[in-house]
């Protein structure tokens, strides 16, 4: 249609059909006949697109009545969607080109949408002018949706494709004609649409895969057969994919082959993680095996299905008899509950545990195992169980060796001072609860200072450890002994009386009174014990206190003996405890002094030396007795610089009185007596300390006497020998105080340097009552005189007594009837008035004692 006479328009009727008379009168009339007749939709618009012509078919397409649209614009009536913007560039085209056909978007009446197929021509006047369009439409809604549901299905076809990595593919024998799906270039990595014959695919198979996927095509191609083939392409940019070819074949009515058609799937993922998969099955095998850790796999139930070489080396047993057995049948009883805690564990939701257990191997011995558990879940289900056991035997024998060494003593394995304190503190609470009493007794091994500085470190620890296996031999099979430092040891006993707390420590003591050999040498040491029983007030610190102190007291009566607590060596421990304090500062605050007691000629009544005596004068504590502060001294070892300065100072005082003598023409100059404590001798430098002392006074060696007991020579001959010696070179003479007390003094007079002997105070006491000590006190005398050694006699304290030793033949003596300790003024004062001592001595000589 080109152009439309536009006087018809008068002559159709309201149906499109024409008013005028007879058929076919008119040319006009018939045109109008055809154009409301044809199977088109005819439409007719003016320049403002109003509708002016709206045929039947119309009608019956959209639904309006030419009467309903007439007047109106097909934007108002049927145009929809992207339609409604496309007719102005519709028009535009009209314009230029004269017409326009394509699809349009329309709607109908009731609203349903259709797709038409349009054709819009421009209608001109006789002059050419453009007066006017009109449009013929057909209904394409069919062919559309279908085009469409193919379109949809292509497009989900092609992605399925694109998501599984899977091209299609279509290869017409005859021809070579190639049809391939858009991921079939993907996976060949070439840009979409590019050609690519079977020849260029070939081209693009790796080369080691080449001869065998041309193998299985030809015979496809030949016979027909389907097949599967896996190979891999190198892509143009060098990569390399693995893919996997399904080809079937169409075979026309003469069995020849004339299409193959398949898929090719890209793999490369799969393959990559299934190559990967298989290393890491391979290296969990040769890990899971070769392992130096125990493992195994096990069932939900926690039964072994599979065990490696280190765990049957681990528990010492075989393949079957590990897998399929419970762990229960080789864990440690005290353990079997561990087990059970590991099922109730995972099946808490947890997926790990850990712990620390013992297994028992056939032949009893048992093997400690830090044991981990992890479940193993495939897509959230449980699996298995992976099971690991690491051997730590060896850290679980150090560590209980480590926790013993805490709680024990290294030397003699006994519990140490912090077990003690633990086995007081439960003890106590069952007493309490029993309604019983604790025992605790102290043991301090007498003179052990002396063994162990005398002998050497190595036999003081030898005696320690016999010490230690007599006492536990000794105590009851409950009782537990400790030791609590140095040579101090102490038992406690549960559940006892006094009398029975006694009983044990006589038995412990007995044990001491062996004769000890230490280096091929028998000595003889004695142990000192104090007791505690505890009350409800008790804990452990007040009995391990009191008991110490009991031990304490047992010292100062004489050692070698056991001595029960009771509330006055409170007292008496809090005294001793003061004194040491302050006597650590006896000789900074110049507290100490010096008396002398004179030594008296039997037979001339006269001053023949002095013996040297502490004494202390304590700014706290006021007078304190030697007798009190000695002891202190020895054992905190502050008798050696005690003594030093007490040798210092009486060695001076003596070198003034021999030259006020000289001055006074005295014939017979005084000697000095210093004691000497074994703590003393055992200094390393006596003798030079001696030496020095001498020669800084100015006082002859001859006139210094030393005075040691007879425990000094009790202890190690060898070393007390070299050093008795040495001083005896220095020229000093040597004399042993309170003779007749030890228990060898005979021997020891022959085998060491002595130049007299000091007969004890408790054998002059006896002299006016018991015949034996005169006796004894005969017979020391014939001795020293038959030895060449010099006599004294202390404790002279009677007139009578002076009478039995002058008859016995005792030259020298000194006591509180001769002449008592004095300051050292008094003794210049005798020198200068020449006074003699004793029964006849002048009265005021009485009032200076």
């Amino acid at each position: 249609m080109t152009a439309i006479d536009m006087g018809f328009r008068d002559d159709i009727n309201d149906h499109g059909a024409a008013r005028t008379g007879g058929p076919f009168a008119d040319p006009a009339q018939l045109h109008s006949l055809i154009l409301a007749s044809v199977g088109q939709a005819i439409i007719a618009a003016d320049l403002d697109r109003k509708i002016f012509f709206w045929n039947r078919t119309a009608e019956e397409l959209f639904g309006w009545t030419a009467e309903e649209v007439i007047g109106k614009t097909s934007t108002d009536v049927f145009l929809h969607g992207e339609s409604v913007q496309r007719a102005s560039e519709v028009l535009g085209t009209i314009a230029r080109n004269g017409s326009w056909s394509g699809d349009l978007d329309a709607i109908r009446r009731d609203g349903s949408r259709l797709w038409v197929f349009a054709t819009t021509c421009a209608v001109r006047d006789a002059n050419g002018e453009l007066v006017a369009y009109a449009s013929s439409a057909i209904d394409i809604s069919e062919g559309v949706k279908a085009r469409r549901t193919l379109e949809a299905t292509s497009h989900r076809l092609a992605e399925a494709q694109r998501i599984a990595h899977l091209g299609s593919f279509e290869v017409n024998v005859g021809g070579g004609d190639v049809i391939w799906s858009d991921e079939m270039y993907r996976i060949m990595g070439i840009e979409l649409g590019l050609a690519f014959d079977p020849q260029a695919f070939l081209a693009a198979v790796h080369q080691d895969d080449v001869e065998g996927l041309t193998t299985v095509w030809t015979n496809s191609v030949l016979t027909g057969a389907s097949f599967d083939h896996a190979f891999r392409i190198v892509r143009p940019d060098g990569t390399e994919r693995s893919v996997l070819a399904r080809v079937v074949s169409d075979i026309d009515d003469a069995g020849r082959v004339t299409k193959l058609s398949g898929t090719v799937a890209d793999q490369t993922e799969w393959v990559e993680a299934e190559a990967t998969r298989r290393v890491a099955e391979s290296r969990f095998e040769i890990g899971f095996e070769q392992s130096a850790i125990g493992a195994a796999i096990a069932d939900l139930d926690g039964i072994p299905r599979r065990v490696n070489q280190a765990l049957r080396d681990l528990l010492g047993r075989t393949d079957a008899e590990l897998t399929g057995q419970r762990w229960t049948a080789y864990s440690h009883p005290d353990d079997v509950p561990l087990g059970e805690a590991v099922l109730a564990n995972l099946a808490a939701g947890n997926e790990t545990y850990q712990d620390e257990r013992r297994y028992i191997r056939p032949d009893g011995s048992t093997v400690w195992a830090a044991t981990n558990v992890a479940i193993v879940k495939d897509n959230r289900v449980l699996q298995y169980a992976f099971v690991q056991l690491k051997d730590i035997t060896q850290r679980k024998e150090m560590e209980a060796e480590s926790s013993h060494r805490a709680l024990h003593d290294s030397l003699t394995g006994l519990p140490n001072r912090t077990l003690l304190t633990d086995r007081l503190t439960h003890g106590l609470a069952n007493s309490k609860r029993r309604g019983s009493r604790m025992g605790v007794i102290f043991l301090d091994v007498d003179q052990f200072k002396v063994v162990n500085d005398s002998l050497g470190h190595t036999s003081g620890d030898g005696l320690l450890s016999e010490a230690a296996n007599r006492i536990e031999h000794a105590i009851r099979p409950g009782d537990t002994v400790a030791r609590f430092g140095g040579d101090e040891f102490v038992v406690v006993c549960d559940d006892v009386t006094a009398f029975e707390a006694e009983h044990i420590a006589q038995r412990v003591l007995r044990a001491f009174v062996r004769p000890w050999l230490i280096k091929g040498q028998e000595i003889h040491v004695t142990a000192s014990l104090g007791i505690a029983l505890s009350n409800d007030a008790s804990t452990p610190e007040s009995l391990l206190r009191d008991s110490d102190t009991a031990m304490y007291r047992a010292k100062e009566l004489g050692r070698g003996r056991i001595e029960v607590f009771d509330e006055t060596m409170s007292v008496k421990a809090s005294r001793r405890l003061s004194i040491s304090s302050a006597l650590h500062h006896a000789l900074e605050r110049d507290e100490l002094s010096v008396h002398y007691q004179p030594v008296i000629d039997l037979a001339t009544r006269e001053m023949v030396s002095v013996e040297a005596l502490l004494r202390w004068q304590s700014a706290s504590l006021g007078d304190v007795t030697p007798a009190d502060f000695i002891p202190v001294a020895e054992e905190t070892g502050l008798i050696v610089p005690i003594g030093a300065w007490l040798l210092e100072v009486a060695t001076r005082q003596l070198v003034e009185w021999q030259q006020l003598q000289t001055a006074l023409d005295h014939g017979r100059l005084l000697s000095l007596a210093v004691n000497l404590s074994v703590r003393q001798m055992l200094s390393p430098d006596i003798t030079d300390r001696i030496a020095r002392v001498l020669a800084k006074s100015g006082m002859r060696s001859d006139d210094l006497c030393l005075e040691l007991t007879e425990s000094v020579f009790m202890q190690d001959a060898d070393y007390f020998g070299r050093t008795l010696n040495e001083l005896k070179a220095l020229g000093v003479s040597l004399a042993i105080d309170d003779f007749g007390t030890g228990y060898s003094s005979l021997s020891y007079l022959r085998r060491f340097p002595v130049d007299s002997v000091k007969i004890d105070r408790a054998f002059v006491d006896g002299l006016e009552t018991d015949s034996n000590d005169t006796a004894l006190v005969q017979a020391i005398v014939a001795m020293a005189r038959a030895l060449g050694l010099s006599i004294t006699a202390e404790g002279v304290e009677t007139a009578q007594q002076m009478v039995c030793l002058t008859e016995l033949g005792v030259p020298r003596a000194q006591g509180f009837f001769l002449a008592r300790p004095m300051p050292p003024e008094h003794i210049t004062r005798l020198i200068k008035t020449r006074e003699l001592l004793g029964p006849a001595a002048p009265t005021d000589v009485a009032a200076l004692r």
